[in-house]
């Protein structure tokens, strides 16, 4: 069982890292929910599927960083991905690269945040 269940990213602007996350995974982010005096929107995701559900969150104790947990998102295209991060306004980090049976990436997002790409190697 993977020990994941949920993954927060801190966020100051909320509007802006839903605008940008919904062009990056080409996903519909859900509208923001208060929830212990944070706001809150989560990605897609099925409490049935494996993984974890991920949401982006502002609050006072939420502070986006590239020094912090790293999180690394599957992608089915690494290029492709990153082209779309890039486009939708993250600055790269790192890659992409080589790792075994992967290929990673790494980039800086709208919020600060360093987020890893990670997608089957050869794709």
């Amino acid at each position: 069982m993977n020990p994941i269940l949920h993954v927060e990213i801190p966020v100051t602007d909320l509007a802006r890292a839903i605008t940008f996350y919904q062009q990056w995974l080409q996903v519909v982010v859900d509208e923001p929910s208060l929830l212990h005096d944070c706001r809150m929107a989560y990605l897609p995701f099925a409490d049935e599927a494996a993984g974890a559900s991920l949401a982006l969150v502002q609050g006072a104790d939420y502070r986006p960083s590239e020094q912090g947990a790293r999180i690394y998102i599957g992608v089915d295209d690494l290029d492709a991905s990153l082209e779309r991060a890039l486009r939708a306004g993250a600055e790269l980090r790192f890659g992409p690269a080589d790792a075994g049976d992967w290929r990673v990436a790494e980039i800086c997002d709208s919020e600060g945040n360093r987020i890893a790409l990670q997608a089957p190697g050869g794709v």
